[in-house]
Parts: C-alpha cells; sequence; structure tokens
C-alpha cells in the first residue's frame, strides 16, 4: 500500500517531521499527560502512527539527511558547555558501570546461537550484533562486512535496532519515575547540574534571543561537523592504516566529540555563552526521534525482525540485572547507571537526547564519551565472538 505523501516529495516530508515536533513541543508544554510522556515519546508515536497508517512512507531521503546532516550537527551543538576540566571527575565511575554493562552485553550476544540454534546465519548475525549492543548499531555496518551476515539481518538489525533503541529511551525514562527505584535506588546525581539548567532555560526564556549567537553557534557546529567529515574521509582513504587508528579517526562521531570537546575546554568562555545551542541541538534530536518512529514498520517487526527484538529485549533485560544489582550494593546513582546502559546499547545519540531530555545535563559529555569508546571496543568484541563460534568470514 502506497502513503499518502511519497517519499521524494522532500517539502511536503519536511512538512510533516517539522510539525511533529511542533505539535509534540506544544503538547508537552500544554497538557500534563504530555509534560508526564515527554516530547521526545510524543515525537516516536506520532511518528510510528503516521508511517504505519499509511500517510508517509517507511524510507524517504529525508530521514537519510535527519541522520546524516541534523543529527551529527546535533552533537556539537550540545557539547558547547562541556568543559572537560568540570567533568572529569564525573566520567571516572561512568566508564567503571560501562565496563561492566559493555561485560553483559558480550554474554548476552555469546548467548544467542545457544538461544537461537537452528537459525541458520545465526553465528554470523551474533557476531555483528555484539556490535548493535556495545557502541550502538553504527558498529553493525561494519561488522557485517567483516562476517557474511545474511541481507534479511542486517536489514532486522537497522529497522529493529532503531525502533529498540526508541523504545529502550522510553523504558528508561518510565523506568526512573517508578516507586521501586525511588525506594531502592540513590536518585540526585545531578541535582545541581539540574537546577542549574532550569534556572538557565527560565533566563534564556526571559530575554530575546540572540541572533548573532544563534548564527555563531550554527557556525561553529557546521565547522566542527565539515571539519570531522574531511579528516574522517581523509583517514578512511589511506591504504592499510592501522584498525585502531581508523576507527578512532575514521569516525565523525568520535572526531567532533574530541574536537568540541577540546574547544569547550580551552575557550569555555566564548562556546558556553553561546545562546540557543543547547535548544537547537535539542530540537535537532527531536527531528532524528521522530523519523525513528517513521521507520518502524509493525508488520516487519513482527515477521523477520522477530529474532533481532528478542535478542535486543534478552541483552536489556541482562545488561539492566546485572549492573542495578551491582550498583545497588555500591550505592551508585540511579542516573549514572541508566545513562550507560543508553550509551552502550543505544550508542552517542541516543544517550546524548536521554540526557538533554531527562535534564541530566552533566551526564551528557560523560555519557556520550563512555557511547564512544564503546564504538570503538564493539567491532573488537564482534570479531571476538565471530572467533568463538566460528562465523563465516565475509567471502569465506
Amino acid at each position: 500500500m502506497e502513503s499518502l505523501i511519497r517519499g521524494e516529495d522532500t517539502v511536503l516530508m519536511w512538512m510533516v517531521v517539522i510539525s511533529v515536533v511542533g505539535i509534540s513541543v506544544s503538547m508537552e508544554r500544554k497538557w500534563k499527560w504530555a509534560t508526564t510522556i515527554g516530547s521526545f515519546v510524543l515525537c516516536i508515536l506520532i511518528g510510528m502512527i503516521l508511517a504505519n497508517i499509511r500517510v508517509i512512507p517507511f524510507t524517504s531521503p529525508v530521514y537519510a539527511a535527519t541522520s546524516g546532516v541534523l543529527l551529527p550537527l546535533a552533537i556539537p551543538l550540545m557539547l558547547f558547555k562541556s568543559d572537560l576540566r568540570r567533568i572529569i571527575k564525573e566520567s571516572g565511575q561512568m566508564l567503571l558501570i560501562y565496563n561492566i554493562i559493555a561485560v553483559a552485553a558480550f554474554f548476552s550476544a555469546l548467548l544467542i546461537p545457544v538461544v537461537w540454534a537452528n537459525v541458520e546465519g545465526i553465528r554470523e548475525y551474533a557476531a555483528a550484533q555484539t556490535g548493535g549492543f556495545i557502541g550502538g548499531t553504527v558498529n553493525v555496518v561494519a561488522l557485517s562486512q567483516i562476517f557474511a551476515l545474511s541481507p534479511e539481518f542486517l536489514f532486522g538489525i537497522t529497522i529493529v535496532g532503531n525502533f529498540f533503541v526508541g523504545v529502550m529511551v522510553l523504558f528508561l525514562n518510565a523506568m526512573y519515575k517508578m516507586n521501586f527505584f525511588k525506594k531502592n535506588f540513590r536518585y540526585g546525581a545531578n541535582e545541581e547540574s539540574m537546577e542549574a539548567f532550569a534556572q538557565e532555560g527560565t533566563d534564556q526564556n526571559q530575554k530575546q534571543i540572540d541572533m548573532i549567537g544563534i548564527f555563531q553557534s550554527l557556525m561553529v557546529a557546521l565547522m566542527i561537523f565539515g571539519a570531522s567529515t574531511l579528516i574522517a574521509r581523509q583517514v578512511n582513504s589511506i591504504q592499510g592504516v592501522p584498525f585502531v587508528i581508523g576507527q578512532m579517526f575514521g569516525s565523525i562521531w568520535i572526531l567532533m566529540t574530541i574536537i568540541t570537546t577540546i574547544l569547550a575546554t580551552l575557550f569555555p568562555k566564548f562556546l558556553g555563552n553561546l545562546k540557543g545551542s543547547t535548544e537547537m541541538g535539542t530540537m535537532l534530536m527531536l527531528v532524528w526521534f521522530v523519523t525513528i518512529g517513521t521507520t518502524a514498520d509493525l508488520q516487519l517487526i513482527l515477521t523477520s525482525g522477530l529474532i533481532v527484538l528478542l535478542a535486543y529485549i534478552m541483552a536489556f533485560i541482562i545488561c539492566c540485572l546485572v549492573i542495578f544489582s551491582i550498583g545497588r550494593f555500591f550505592k551508585w546513582r540511579l542516573e549514572n547507571m541508566m545513562a550507560c546502559i543508553n550509551a552502550c546499547i543505544g550508542g552517542p545519540p541516543t544517550v546524548a537526547a536521554l540526557c538533554a531530555t531527562m535534564k541530566w545535563n552533566k551526564l551528557i559529555v560523560p555519557g556520550i564519551l563512555v557511547a564512544l569508546y564503546g564504538v570503538i571496543i564493539g567491532n573488537f568484541t564482534g570479531i571476538l565472538i565471530g572467533n568463538i563460534w566460528g562465523a563465516l568470514p565475509f567471502g569465506g
């Protein structure tokens, strides 16, 4: 069944996507139930409904532009206040928590060929899916080129993986508000940053938006995005570049975070005083959340992507059980653990979105940094899983 608006109708598609963001933000401010759910949840749900009732298609060049331009542009915008000297104390425990979750995710991937032993190509899928469990779906494409992953599994991970990551953000948001966690876990890791964030938002709402500041923010963000793209392109074009170097400097996500963090640390007054950067970054994230919903074909999820969906659920449950059990014993703060779960399974973009939406402003940079660390180790762990199970090398 063809959708009412075709994917190639870019003007109409942008109209719908931007309208969903505007409607979601307005609903969040107007109604209490929408405030409880949050605008990012509304963006996913409305986008999914519109796609599944065939108002808009599941694929469009607009979605590619969102993930290829707007999403990476949002990362530096949200990092302008990231003076590394101020957050370095926060990242130490985050890295420890992340590594524990990564180990749990590794064993989750190791179980896949055991649980679905009779499924053809399951060993190759387990190797590639490890990258999805540790670092997000960014690693899956690279691992699919290392192992002979079937197109059906690759497509399933791409579609279902993005869908599950969106659902995971919603679920973590709901878990954070449950009485069980409030009674049994330590909260308040970011009370100061939450108050500062709220005060900053109040101050900016009371002041007229500085147009020069907006254009300066966009200019700097685009320069960082452009420089990262050029560097990554050059690194990836070099023959025989060491794998670690390629992973570090061949990824725009890593480069953008490194460059922005260095600039924010060296010039904290200039970047920190650019008005509207966090808000613009959040809006761009919301646009991306709409496209997560629009790519969620429920029929596909219930058929060819069922194994992928169950594997993600299994990994999420195992990671939660492991880290919450250990974290409760050591009295680690719930915000840190949830951010690291999101960073591990969802990758850099979604952890930034979760932290910004939940007002965990102080955890945005540490969350992205440990997520990028996961992008690096995810490929290595995937190769290890593939070798353990004897997965077929690509072309083998």
